[in-house]
């Protein structure tokens, strides 16, 4: 940083006529200094002004002896002898005063005091002498009167108070003049007025004059007094330098700073060319660039400012930044340059370091979002330029969160450093490799093609899925990888990221753990999901939800005792979209909240108006477990239909419990205090883990179709199922209920291995609730045959 100092900038001191005659001075410094000066000046021609004086009046008596009477005469120049003896005699005193530069106010008006009393015994002669002599006599001493005011104000022009005392003293004494004198007219006086005036305005301006020349020396004394403090003190204890050099580019002169920060003795300083001591020809690019622009502007004579360089220092690099201005002598040629510097190491390794937090990942090094789309960047400029290609892929943590719930966030952290070094290792220096945030990943392939890119997504999914060790824990967790090609897939950087991205959330949708290329039915695919999404946020309002309700009935008997409510989506343009279609959008959008309890409020609607051993029952997502009003949701819907909680069923999944997370277990407890039934669903097709059966206390488990479609025909193995799983219900006071019962043969099979309930086609599929309020409404509860 380069430093502009500006001298302060004195107040102006006003200088008015009064001060000039000694007025409104005051004990000032600057005045006692004035006062001095005027003294030094009035004294240096007293002792020629007075032997000058001393023939003069002798000369007047000689002239004037027979004029008037001889003893006026006598007194009168005795009398002016001994004041001019008394004025010689305090000269030498006032002398040192004087020299002393310091002069009170006091002293200034006993000068002006003598000077008037000369002007008084001139005057008192001209007036005792005047109407006693003839008028070549008058003419005579008016014009010494006049010799003696001018030489009066010339001797006294430094001090216009004493001096125009001393003139109007004198010329007060021409109005001695008798009346009938030829000299006594108005011409005479206009001519003696005017000179008088003109002698004492000219000593106002030398006194003025001097003055003011005094104010601005001393405000010039002052500010080069600070400026040289300021030097001073810069130069002793200031981090910036001063350096000047010569035409040539040599160094004359240099700061006792500059010399610490150079490292070098100042005889090797002084003399040696500016830019040898910026470092050599070894130097980076950096440095060569700023050098260069350095001494461009020494050839150019041009001013710089602010010119950063990096300076070898030993096995460091220092940062020096320098400005300069060009130097001229009184004939305008150039003689070198002015300039200061500073060493601003600190200030450029912090701005790296700030540049390197708004690029770099602080927790694994690795580069930010903002340094991987740099990198991406160049190498799609790379690969236009070679007509090549690049590859991004995109990685994302399987389970990465249940490590975090479980483990805790420092373990989670670390894990996310072994996962950066792994990568690392995996894919070495050809790779550029950064984190996007939370748990996932970016590599950036600058020379790739499609068998390369598969070749290394492939690579990341294995090396993933091996275990690792952390903080004491042995965790696994596996991959996903999209991946795509620039630019090919993208050519901007927007472009290419959007299409890994869109490549890593089919991976995900299709089960994780694997890779997958973009292609552009991905592409299609997504935009088509983005419509769905759009849509799906009006669906509700505009009426599009709609329940079905699908009967479920006794086995020994074949009645209805109950209906499961699925929802149903009646698009105005696609028509009829499956659940598993919009289901999984409203759950990573959060409509399933809204949407879900819509659902559970419309089920218990149409229930209240059905038999009290009719139930009803109901699916929810583990996205609405995250929900804290989810209770009291249920509460109100059985409370605002006055139906009795055992009526409700919810039927959940075991993803429900992959993450075992304490808030859905509390929400568990809170709906089965309310008296609600719950039902497993799904049972058979996931982990089956009988834990899960203990963590809701279910009150039914529902077998999957795929064991019931097969019950009839394979080798026995899921009928063998079935018998354990109804065998596991008995002994743990659970019933049974088997989905996907479509034919009669399936149905007798399942009541055989003592199933409780049954749910299918072959006793009716989803339909309207007011059809499912007319079918329960019908006395008895019919027994339900498939009509073929």
């Amino acid at each position: 940083m380069s430093i502009m100092f500006r001298p302060p900038v004195a107040a102006v001191r006003v200088i008015g006529w009064r001060q000039v005659l000694g007025f409104a001075q005051g004990s000032d410094p600057f005045w006692e200094q004035v006062r001095a000066a005027q003294l030094r000046i009035l004294n240096r021609n007293v002792p020629f002004n007075i032997v000058v004086l001393g023939l003069n009046v002798v000369a007047v008596m000689i002239v004037l002896r027979d004029v008037g009477d001889a003893s006026f005469l006598f007194g009168w120049g005795g009398s002016l002898a001994v004041l001019l003896a008394l004025r010689l005699a305090g000269w030498r005193t006032r002398r040192v005063a004087a020299a002393n530069a310091i002069v009170g106010i006091g002293v200034f008006w006993r000068v002006s005091v003598e000077m008037v009393a000369y002007g008084m015994f001139w005057a008192a002669l001209m007036l005792h002498l005047l109407p006693r002599s003839p008028v070549e006599i008058q003419a005579l001493l008016m014009l010494m009167s006049l010799v003696a005011m001018g030489a009066c104000a010339f001797a006294a022009a430094i001090t216009p108070a004493a001096g125009t005392l001393l003139v109007l003293t004198i010329a007060a004494g021409s109005f001695g003049l008798p009346a009938a004198s030829p000299l006594a007219n108005w011409a005479v006086v206009i001519g003696l007025l005017s000179f008088v005036l003109l002698t004492m305005r000219g000593m106002m301006v030398i006194c003025r004059g001097l003055m003011v020349r005094m104010a601005t020396e001393a405000d010039s004394a002052e500010q080069g007094a600070v400026i040289r403090l300021l030097l001073s003190e810069f130069e002793s204890h200031g981090s910036d330098w001063l350096f000047e050099v010569d035409a040539e580019g040599a160094v004359t002169r240099v700061s006792p700073r500059f010399v610490e920060v150079a490292g070098l003795p100042y005889d090797a300083i002084v003399g040696a060319p500016m830019l040898s001591l910026l470092g050599d020809d070894r130097r980076g690019r950096e440095s060569r660039d700023a050098v260069r622009q350095l001494n461009a502007h020494f050839l150019n004579r041009q001013s710089f400012r602010d010119l950063v360089i990096p300076v070898p220092a030993g096995e460091t690099t220092r940062w020096w930044q320098l400005s300069g201005t060009p130097k001229y002598d009184g004939a305008g040629s150039f003689t070198g340059y002015r300039g200061v510097g500073s060493d601003v190491t600190d200030a450029r390794l912090a701005e790296e370091h700030i540049v390197r937090l708004a690029r770099f990942d602080s927790l694994t090094g690795l580069p930010n979002r903002r340094g991987i789309r740099d990198r991406i960047g160049e190498a799609l400029r790379t690969a236009r330029r070679t007509d090549g290609e690049c590859a991004v892929l995109f990685v994302d943590l399987d389970r990465f969160k249940l490590v975090n719930d479980s483990l805790g966030h420092r373990t989670g952290d670390l894990l996310l450093c072994e996962v950066a070094s792994r990568l690392r290792d995996t894919l070495g220096d050809a790779a550029e490799i950064g984190r996007l945030g939370g748990d996932e990943f970016a590599v950036v392939l600058p020379v790739s093609d499609e068998r390369a890119a598969e070749r290394a997504a492939r690579v990341i999914v294995a090396a993933l899925a091996q275990p690792f060790a952390v903080d004491g824990h042995p965790i696994s967790i596996g991959a996903s990888v999209g991946f795509a090609l620039g630019p090919v897939d993208g050519a901007s950087v927007d472009l290419l990221l959007r299409s890994a991205d869109l490549a890593l959330y089919e991976v995900k949708g299709n089960g994780r753990s694997h890779a997958c290329r973009f292609v552009p039915a991905i592409q299609v695919k997504a935009e088509e999901r983005r419509a769905l999404e759009f849509d799906l946020r009006g669906a509700l309002d505009r009426g599009e939800l709609a329940l079905a309700f699908q009967p479920v009935v006794e086995a020994s008997d074949e009645r209805v005792v109950g209906f499961e409510a699925l929802l149903r989506w009646q698009h105005p343009k696609l028509g009829l979209v499956p659940p598993l279609k919009f289901i999984p959008i409203a759950e990573e959008t959060g409509l399933i909240h809204v949407i879900g309890r819509w659902v559970i409020e419309e089920a218990c609607r149409w229930a209240a108006r059905w038999p009290n051993d009719v139930r009803i029952a109901v699916n929810l997502s583990p996205v609405q477990f995250d929900n804290v009003e989810l209770a009291a949701i249920v509460e109100a819907a059985l409370a605002d239909n006055g139906i009795d909680a055992d009526r409700l069923e919810l039927e959940i999944t075991e993803s429900l419990f992959l993450n075992e997370k304490p808030a859905t277990i509390a929400m568990l407890a809170s709906l089965k205090a309310l008296g609600i039934r719950f039902a497993l669903d799904d049972f058979g097709t996931g982990y089956s883990s009988l834990g899960y059966l203990q963590k809701a206390e279910f009150s039914r488990i529902k077998i999957d179709r795929s064991f019931v479609a097969r019950a009839t025909l394979d080798n026995g193995e899921s009928v063998a199922i079935i018998r354990a799983i109804v065998g596991l219900a008995g002994n743990l006071g659970m019933l049974t209920t088997a989905e996907g019962t479509e034919t009669r043969a399936e149905f007798e099979v399942i009541r055989d291995l003592g199933c409780d309930h049954v749910q299918g086609y072959l006793f009716g599929r989803p339909m309207s609730p007011e059809a499912a309020t007319a079918l329960v409404r019908v006395v008895p509860v019919p027994r339900l045959v498939l009509v073929r």
